[in-house]
């Protein structure tokens, strides 16, 4: 009696659990699209393949949460669209040109297109942000491709179009935004809606890159120290971390300190992850001390964010894993906060 109780006490809890989470409808687009006109809710779509891991982990990370739940089931008619099963699947992800995975689409009552967006996170309260924008018509995809095909091309649209364009993942964007660049007046530059364009599309030496170098002062002064100094963390962090990261470095000590001395020049407040990066260049090169390599990251540390700290550890660890000895690489792998950071490290080394 005592076991029969206990058996339906657990199956209870599961249910009550599984309950929590978003409830997918085993439906069809369009049957999803005429039951929230009926429910007058939105249509919620999770794109997904059987290979891939982080549809999995959002399965179980995210979607099951209850705050998530009680966001979705109260807004949207939730579906799930495998684009490699059946006939539907493949088709529907070839008319929204969807090539990465999770991909999440996000239809109105009608059935038009009100969002897209791409990746995973295992963050509720960031996902629901995400999904957010489907409401905001200055952020939502299908809103603003609206307004871009139709011709508008004022700054604020192309530039927020770009944005929105870039997070589907679905087409390359660098010629579209070197046009959108190209069209724009020095004092066009400057500014808050185009700050993209300088941290994802100035590469390091780049006529883009030069410009906002050159313009420090003024976008400091229009967007703010923060924004600035953040996109050339970025970039910078990005330069170093690919010295390491790659086989073998193609740049000399010179070169290095160089950029070094660049960034130095630039008055930024918190430098962040760069001196562990540039010392581990440097020591990939053989040209320092391992002492000083630790030291560099042991300071770097205390201005990083956890997710800071394993982004630069997963490009550092596996970059230097012909350099550190067996006891070095582990002492790094400690200072790893997440579990999957340090599994895809440790495979590295294989």
């Amino acid at each position: 009696m005592q076991k029969t109780i206990f058996l339906v006490s657990f199956l209870l809890n599961a249910c009550i659990a599984l309950s929590q989470g978003i409830e997918f409808k085993d439906v069809s687009v369009n049957k999803a699209i005429d039951l929230a006109e009926k429910e007058n809710k939105y249509v919620f779509i999770d794109v997904y393949t059987n290979w891939c891991r982080p549809c999995k982990l959002m399965d179980k990370q995210v979607f099951t949460q209850k705050k998530v739940g009680d966001y979705f089931n109260s807004k949207f008619i939730n579906i799930k669209v495998n684009a490699e099963y059946g006939e539907e699947g493949p088709k529907f992800a070839n008319n929204y040109k969807i090539n990465s995975y999770p991909s999440f689409v996000i239809l109105d009552p009608k059935g038009n297109l009100v969002h897209i967006f791409a990746g995973a996170t295992l963050k509720g309260e960031e996902f629901i942000e995400k999904v957010e924008e489907s409401f905001n018509s200055s952020k939502a995809f299908g809103v603003l491709k609206r307004k871009y095909d139709s011709g508008k091309r004022d700054k604020k649209i192309v530039a927020a179009y770009l944005q929105a364009l870039i997070k589907t993942n679905t087409i390359k964007v660098d010629n579209l935004v070197d046009e959108f660049y190209k069209s724009l007046n020095k004092d066009e530059r400057i500014s808050n809606e185009t700050l993209f364009i300088f941290e994802k599309f100035a590469p390091l030496d780049s006529d883009k890159a030069i410009f906002f170098e050159s313009n420090i002062d003024k976008f400091r002064s229009k967007v703010g120290n923060e924004k600035v100094d953040a996109i050339l963390v970025g970039n910078y962090e990005l330069y170093f971390g690919m010295l390491v990261k790659t086989p073998k470095i193609s740049v000399s000590e010179e070169d290095i300190n160089k950029k070094a001395n660049q960034v130095q020049s630039l008055g930024i407040q918190n430098l962040k992850a760069i001196p562990a990066f540039k010392s581990a260049a440097l020591l990939k090169l053989g040209n320092i001390k391992k002492e000083y390599f630790f030291k560099e990251i042991e300071k770097s540390i205390k201005t990083l964010t956890d997710r800071e700290k394993d982004l630069m550890l997963f490009i550092i660890i596996p970059g230097l894993k012909n350099v550190l000895t067996e006891k070095e690489k582990q002492d790094l792998i400690k200072l790893v906060t997440d579990e999957g950071v340090k599994g895809y490290i440790i495979r590295s080394f294989n």
